[in-house]
């Protein structure tokens, strides 16, 4: 299971499915994140330099990999603070690098386009086809890819979060939804056997394009505001009026317009990109964006225990035992000041 998912309810009113309007083109904002990222990756490629981690280490990692076999990630999407800078008594700055990353083959010289592509190899890997990731909020026009890509990536329904309430966040507050896309043209992958269950539903990159291409959503973290400071059944929920309601939500359930926490409800990769860097990637740009918006306090989510480790190296703080009852409890509070998260960016210290 995935960070925060949601219950399916028990018999929620159920929409046709309609053709969705054409997708909104990426904003700067986005734009602006996902090559703040990029470069970040060229930097961590390029410009870091040190040893490989102790066998101890390795086997540390390969013990939580196991654990968190069907998380968000697996340990090569754990955070990593091995670029962040720290401050000598001299006024300089050195970088830090910590044992989960940078393994043997992964540092030395090189920089720019060809250490993004060595830091994408993985993905490469997997897919047939060149990856160039795009980072945007999502509309309510990618109402079906996110039912899509949580049905693929949660194997227990009971861990899903529904299409009733993908839709009412996708309304409710499409700002604080982030997806990660990528370009495809389909009559590349036709005849490759490869399948990803977010291609059909998938918009066209644009319209009368010769080749057909389109932006296929690999990754997203869907989310809303709440008043509370950690993740509730409330926040979790919606109000079942949504679609007819007209002005302010008083009911206390779901979306809170003024509220300073921002609740990560489903935080999903497609199982067939696990291990690929994709979570590690979408949620530093949906940290760094609520960063820039200044318009939230902090981020929340709830986890299972073995996933505590994982966003901590986020730097989320563990609270403790979640009392949100909802898949039979048993889940834990993660909160993170978004002020307190650390700049991604590329900055050489050379």
């Amino acid at each position: 299971m995935t960070a925060t998912t949601d219950t399916p309810e028990g018999s929620p009113p159920r929409t046709p499915e309609r053709s969705p309007s054409p997708p909104s083109p990426t904003t700067p904002v986005a734009r602006d994140w996902a090559q703040i990222l990029l470069s970040r990756l060229d930097a961590i490629n390029g410009t870091l330099n040190g040893p490989s981690a102790s066998a101890e280490d390795e086997d540390e990692d390969e013990d939580e990999e196991a654990a968190a076999e069907t998380a968000v990630d697996d340990t090569e999407d754990l955070f990593d603070d091995d670029v962040v800078e720290e401050k000598r008594k001299s006024g300089g700055y050195i970088r830090r690098r910590q044992s989960n990353n940078l393994r043997s083959g992964r540092h030395g010289g090189g920089g720019g386009a060809g250490a993004a592509r060595r830091k994408f190899a993985k993905v490469e890997a997997v897919l047939p086809f060149a990856f160039h990731p795009n980072v945007r909020p999502l509309t309510i026009s990618d109402l079906e890819s996110c039912v899509a890509l949580e049905n693929a990536a949660f194997t227990d329904p009971e861990h899903r979060c529904t299409r009733e309430k993908f839709e009412y966040r996708l309304t409710a507050c499409p700002e604080l939804c982030l997806g990660l896309f990528c370009t495809v043209v389909p009559s590349e992958v036709k005849d490759t056997g490869f399948e990803i269950d977010t291609l059909p539903t998938a918009h066209p990159v644009e319209t009368g394009r010769a080749d057909g291409a389109k932006s296929v959503l690999l990754a997203h973290i869907v989310s809303s505001r709440s008043n509370d400071e950690v993740v509730t059944d409330a926040a979790m929920d919606y109000p079942r009026d949504f679609r007819t309601r007209k002005g302010r939500n008083d009911t206390g359930l779901g979306h809170q317009a003024n509220g300073k926490t921002v609740c990560l409800h489903s935080v999903a990769v497609h199982p067939k990109l696990h291990g690929c860097g994709l979570g590690k990637l979408i949620m530093k740009a949906y940290l760094q964006q609520q960063k820039g918006s200044a318009a939230a306090e902090r981020c929340a989510l709830i986890c299972q225990d073995y996933l505590v480790r994982y966003y901590e190296r986020f730097h989320f703080e563990h609270r403790g035992p979640s009392q949100a009852t909802f898949g039979g409890g048993g889940w834990h509070d993660m909160v993170v000041d978004v002020q307190d998260t650390p700049p991604y960016t590329g900055k050489s210290s050379r």
